[in-house]
C-alpha cells in the first residue's frame, strides 16, 4: 500500500517502504552570514532519491556548506541519498576570506551520484566525493559542470571509482593564494581511519589555471585504478604542472608515468572568462557513450529553466561545452558582443548585424527579477551604467517580445 504527503508546490515526496522521491526545482537561496552556515541541508533521515536541479545558492560563508547533500562520517544515514541528480544548479561565493573552507556541492558518503550541468562560481571547495568507510561508485560521476576559481575545483577523498568527465575547471590564484589543485584525489586518514580513493577516472575535461598552480594533486594510494587521459590543459604561466605523493610533476614527467597520453596543451581561447565558450572545436575527447553524450550549449545560461545543452556531434570534445555542427568557430558570428565580462560600473553592447531595429536589454539576477531594462539603438551602445551590486547574472537581449541574444555577466564590485 502507497502512502502520498505533498510537503509543498516545490518539496514532495512519495513514501513506498520508506524510500522517499525528493524533488527541489527553481529555489532561490541567499546567506548573508560570513560566518558558519549549513548551507542547504538536504533531508536524509530515510532512502531518498534526490532531484535537486535549476536552483540557485548565493552565500559568503566562511565555514560549512552551500549544498549539503551527505554526511562528513559514518552514519546511520549514509547511502539514503545514492543515486542523486544534481544538475542545472549555481552556487556563487561572495566570501573575501582566501582561507574559507566553505564546502559548496557536497555529497559525502552517497553512492553513484549524478553532479551535471553545475556552475560553480568562486566557490572555496568546489564539488567534493567523500567517504571514511572505503565507499566505491558502480555508476554515476561529475559531468559537464563548470568550476570557477575557490580553493580548489574538485576533491575525491576515500572514495572510490570517482567518474570525472567533460568538465571545464579554471583556476586564476596565485600559488600563494592556494596550495591545491583544479582536482585533488586523495586517502581519507580522518579520526585514524583509512579510506581509499581506488580507481578514479578523469576524461576529456579541461583544466586552465592562470598562475603555476597544480592541474591534478594525486597521492600513491589513489595511483590505484587511476585513468586520466584525452583532456586538454593550459596554464598561462608556463608548462602546467602535477603533484604526486607531494612531488611536482612536470606535464612530461606526468606522461612519463603513463597518463594522459593523448591528451594536449592547448590554448582553449574562451571567448571570456564566464561563459567558457572555446573559440574552436576541442576534438580532443574520447566517445564516453550515450549517457554523457549531452553537454553544455555555448547558450546556456543558469537561472530557473535546464541550461540548453548540445550533443556531442563527430570527434568528441573536451570540456564542459560543447560546440554543434552549425555553430561557428568565430565569435564574430554572435549578433551582440558584451563586454567586458567580468564588468564593473558600465558594460558596452555591440549590435553586429546590419538591421536597423530597436532592441531592450534586460539584466536579470539569479532569482529571477529583472534588475536593468535599456533600450539599445543600432551600432555600439558604449558604456551603458549598470550599477549593480557583485554577482552573476543573466543578460537577454529582445526584439519585441522574442530573446535574441542570452549570455552570462558577471559584475564585480
Amino acid at each position: 500500500m502507497k502512502k502520498y504527503f505533498i510537503v509543498s508546490l516545490l518539496f514532495s515526496s512519495t513514501i513506498s517502504f520508506a524510500q522517499t522521491n525528493l524533488v527541489t526545482e527553481g529555489q532561490t537561496y541567499s546567506n548573508s552570514t560570513t560566518g558558519t552556515w549549513i548551507g542547504v541541508n538536504i533531508p536524509r533521515s530515510v532512502p531518498t532519491l534526490l532531484v535537486f536541479k535549476n536552483n540557485s545558492i548565493t552565500s559568503s560563508n566562511r565555514v560549512g556548506y552551500m549544498l549539503q547533500a551527505g554526511d562528513e562520517g559514518t552514519h546511520a544515514y549514509n547511502h539514503n541519498l545514492d543515486k542523486a541528480v544534481i544538475t542545472g544548479n549555481m552556487l556563487n561565493w561572495h566570501g573575501t576570506d582566501m582561507e574559507s573552507i566553505t564546502h559548496g556541492l557536497f555529497t559525502g558518503h552517497n553512492s553513484d551520484v549524478i553532479i551535471k550541468y553545475n556552475y560553480l562560481n568562486l566557490v572555496p571547495m568546489g564539488i567534493i566525493r567523500k567517504s571514511t568507510n572505503n565507499m566505491s561508485n558502480t555508476s554515476g560521476g561529475v559531468a559537464y559542470n563548470i568550476v570557477k576559481g575557490g580553493t580548489v575545483g574538485m576533491v575525491v577523498k576515500g572514495m572510490s571509482n570517482v567518474n570525472i568527465f567533460n568538465n571545464t575547471f579554471y583556476q586564476n590564484r596565485t600559488t600563494t593564494q592556494t596550495w591545491r589543485p583544479l582536482v585533488h584525489i586523495y586517502t581519507n586518514t580522518d579520526r585514524e581511519g583509512y579510506s581509499v580513493s581506488h580507481g578514479t577516472k578523469i576524461y576529456n575535461n579541461i583544466f586552465y589555471t592562470k598562475y603555476r598552480t597544480f592541474s591534478i594533486t594525486i597521492d600513491n594510494e589513489s595511483l590505484n585504478g587511476f585513468e586520466c587521459d584525452y583532456n586538454v590543459y593550459w596554464c598561462e604561466s608556463g608548462s602546467p604542472v602535477f603533484s604526486v605523493e607531494g612531488s611536482t610533476k612536470t606535464f612530461a614527467e606526468w606522461k612519463a608515468m603513463g597518463y594522459d597520453q593523448h591528451s594536449v596543451v592547448k590554448n582553449p581561447n574562451f571567448r571570456d572568462l564566464v561563459n567558457f565558450v572555446p573559440a574552436e572545436r576541442l576534438n580532443h575527447g574520447i566517445d564516453l557513450g550515450p549517457e554523457w553524450v549531452n553537454g553544455l550549449s555555448r547558450n546556456a545560461v543558469w537561472g530557473k529553466t535546464v541550461p540548453v545543452t548540445t550533443v556531442q556531434n563527430g570527434p568528441w570534445q573536451a570540456g564542459a561545452v560543447v560546440l554543434g555542427d552549425t555553430d561557428s568557430v568565430s565569435v564574430d558570428s554572435d549578433p551582440f558582443l558584451i563586454y567586458p565580462n567580468p564588468a564593473r560600473e558600465y558594460v558596452t553592447v555591440e549590435h553586429r548585424t546590419s538591421d536597423s531595429d530597436v532592441y531592450v536589454l534586460q539584466i536579470y539576477d539569479m532569482s529571477g527579477r529583472i534588475r536593468r531594462e535599456i533600450r539599445l539603438e543600432p551600432g555600439i551602445n558604449d558604456h551603458i551604467p549598470i550599477n549593480l551590486e557583485g554577482g552573476m547574472y543573466q543578460v537577454h537581449i529582445l526584439l519585441g517580445s522574442v530573446s535574441k541574444f542570452v549570455q552570462q555577466l558577471v559584475v564585480i564590485e
